[in-house]
């Protein structure tokens, strides 16, 4: 390979080794911390990693570490540029022409390296480089042409699998992605061709599940569906992609491939992680991935899928999950901050580093005077050596390259206070919940009583807000008992903090049918001044389904935060009075958009005929597309009364409409359940 091409290619195989050595020391430091941080690092690895060839094209920061350049050329020496003069036989005969050294070199002298590759039988320089980058692209191309039939093949199984409508698969899949905070739930679909669930899709995401879910039980769902969701809302299949694009480019290295093995690996362990953080118990959790993953041999799932589980990596990912002392929760955004800075500005410098001669010392022999320097630069030889001297290590070029290593320096510097104040932070939040921790563990082999009335201790006389807060997020699985109840209650009313208020709020959803629960939940709707607090306890109010609690959700109705509004709409829907109240249609014309899609939405579910005539004038004067679809299946729900509306809405020049309009009068639902699950949970404590 020719010197131009070898040397950066070789020093950028130097530079992406440092970078992935790195990023493997860091994961290591954080073998303690949770997966989530570890993906992270691993992620902007091989996004600096991408990046690399591009900032290494760049080079804006200069490393002195050559050797000087006077040294590179040498008067007499093999290096010297100028012509090499061989005499033989009263012959004179100069470098410039081979055919003349050859003829005229003495025998051993070695001047028939000089003759054409051809003639000596070696293969040239750039043949042998046109060989590696053809051996490179075959690979390359190969590993392309694997991802592009994985992506043919993810479409083709999507496209022939059935799509899960059910209440059984669809109630869930919104609960969760609400949870989760997705705005939308991605497509699920049943597939015979899979023995392993997968989520794929870089922008509009499905989750296939083998012919096999039909048997699972409703807690076997919720945990796949957790884990799947939670690679959604990570964006982990962009992630999966950028490693594979990474083993592509780079096929040639082993680190590469550890490093996408290690991304994939972390992603699943961090989507189990908040599958436990919802609190799927870790024995239950384990059982049902390993009933899924012993059944199965050869998944086959293409190479742009995430699979569920993987059977090399099955193990530590059960001792993982099984493992108390593990930090589950995501990384916060300081800590998030720090290590993407700290990866991305060590993947920056290495990238940027661009290795140069160092500056030549004038050489200063013992008694050498001023006219031998003189006389020894009249040769063509020192000169040229002073010419790439003052070239490549001029005085001004090496003023400016200290300076920028010298500003470099300083940011390094300054990135180090910050990760000591991320792990100070993390420290202090770690010894708040660590009471809460300590008081759960004494109770870890008791009934769900003890836990109950342990959680709700802390709640009531804990000092820390943060830890209160935690203690009413876990009362949520037991706000159906006595003691999480009566704890709850008083909380939501009566506790100090926003936070916790709001919290409690949350939890008391799942006292269903719960006067206790509606009375508390109503009293901190009419008193509390967090906007945030009300919004939390008119969902909350829904999800209790009290029906005293659909006077004060109208009076919500006025509130002057349009989130509330929004909510108290969709609650009074859930709680079903057996009229719509007028307020709630006049609602029909809030200038909110969101709120008057949440009015649609709950006169579906109340289905009182008297308001056929106002749907029907709300339709005619309404602008948003979305709208207009949702009171058209309102119009729906309304039976024999709306079907002249439909019929005149048959001639709509929108076929968006006409499709609605023919699928109400079919008796509605074939668009998936609607209206849709509303429930605003905090998912993390």
């Amino acid at each position: 390979m020719p010197f131009p091409v070898a040397v950066p290619a070789v020093l950028l195989l130097i530079k992406a080794t440092c970078l992935l050595l790195a990023a493997l020391a860091a994961s290591r430091l954080l073998r303690r911390a949770s997966a989530g941080s570890r993906h992270l690092v691993w992620l902007v690895a091989l996004v600096g990693l991408l990046a690399l060839p591009a900032v290494a094209a760049w080079a804006p920061l200069p490393v002195r570490v050559l050797p000087p350049a006077a040294t590179l050329a040498r008067p007499g020496s093999q290096a010297d540029p100028s012509p090499v003069q061989f005499h033989a036989a009263g012959e004179t005969a100069t470098s410039a022409d081979p055919a003349a050294v050859v003829r005229s070199a003495p025998a051993g002298t070695g001047a028939a390296a000089t003759l054409p590759a051809a003639r000596t039988g070696l293969i040239e320089p750039a043949g042998l480089a046109a060989m590696l980058v053809g051996a490179w692209a075959v690979v390359a191309l190969a590993l392309a042409l694997r991802l592009g039939y994985g992506a043919w093949s993810v479409r083709r199984i999507v496209r022939r699998a059935c799509p899960l409508d059910g209440d059984a698969w669809q109630v869930p899949l919104w609960e969760i992605a609400d949870r989760l905070g997705l705005d939308s739930a991605p497509r699920l679909v049943r597939s015979e061709d899979v023995k392993m669930p997968f989520a794929a899709g870089l922008v509009t995401s499905t989750i296939v599940l083998p012919s096999e879910s039909d048997g699972w039980s409703a807690e076997r769902r919720s945990a796949v569906l957790v884990h799947e969701l939670g690679h959604v809302r990570r964006r982990d299949l962009i992630g999966h992609t950028l490693g594979r694009v990474a083993c592509l480019l780079y096929w040639f290295h082993p680190l590469v491939w550890t490093a996408a093995r290690r991304l994939r690996a972390e992603s699943e362990r961090a989507c189990d992680d908040l599958a436990l953080v919802f609190g799927a118990r870790p024995s239950d959790y384990a059982e049902h991935l390993l009933d899924i993953v012993a059944g199965v041999r050869d998944h086959a799932t293409p190479a742009v899928a995430l699979a569920l589980a993987h059977r090399g990596e099955f193990e530590g990912r059960m001792l993982a999950i099984l493992d108390p002392d593990l930090r589950r929760r995501s990384p916060g955004r300081l800590q998030t901050f720090c290590l993407v800075g700290g990866v991305a500005a060590l993947a920056l410098a290495v990238g940027a580093a661009a290795p140069v001669p160092r500056q030549a010392e004038p050489a200063r022999e013992p008694g050498s005077n001023q006219a031998q320097v003189g006389a020894a630069a009249t040769s063509r030889g020192v000169q040229a050596d002073a010419q790439v001297a003052d070239s490549i290590g001029g005085g001004s070029l090496d003023e400016r390259g200290q300076h920028d290593a010298d500003a470099a320096v300083p940011g390094l510097t300054r990135g180090a206070p910050k990760a000591e104040t991320g792990a100070a932070i993390q420290d202090e939040a770690a010894s708040a919940t660590a009471r809460l921790e300590a008081a759960v563990a004494v109770a870890a082999d008791s009934g769900d009583g003890e836990r109950a009335a342990v959680l709700a201790k802390m709640l009531r006389t804990d000092p820390s807000a943060s830890v209160r807060r935690v203690a009413a997020w876990g009362l949520e699985r037991y706000a159906d008992t006595e003691v999480a109840l009566t704890a709850l209650t008083s909380a939501v009313t009566g506790d100090a903090d926003a936070e916790v208020r709001e919290m409690a709020a949350w939890a008391l959803a799942g006292a269903r049918g719960s006067s206790v629960a509606g009375a508390a939940l109503i009293k901190a709707l009419r008193q509390d001044r967090d906007h945030q607090v009300r919004a939390t306890a008119v969902w909350a109010l829904g999800s209790v389904r009290d029906p005293a609690a659909v006077e004060p959700l109208v009076a919500a109705l006025r509130d002057e935060n349009a989130e509330t509004r929004e909510m108290a709409a969709w609650a009074i829907g859930s709680c079903r009075p057996s009229a719509a109240p007028a307020a709630l249609v006049t609602g029909l014309g809030d200038r909110e958009r969101d709120v008057r899609l949440s009015v649609a939405w709950a006169l579906y579910s109340i289905k009182d005929p008297g308001t056929t005539r106002a749907i029907e004038a709300a339709y005619g004067r309404e602008a948003d597309g979305e709208v207009r679809i949702g009171l058209i299946k309102a119009l729906g729900a309304l039976g024999d009364g709306s079907v002249e509306v439909l019929q005149r809405l048959l001639t709509s020049p929108d076929s968006l409409v006409r499709q609605t309009a023919v699928t109400e009068l079919a008796g509605g639902g074939a668009s998936g359940p609607w209206p849709w699950p509303r429930p605003e949970p905090r998912p993390f404590p």
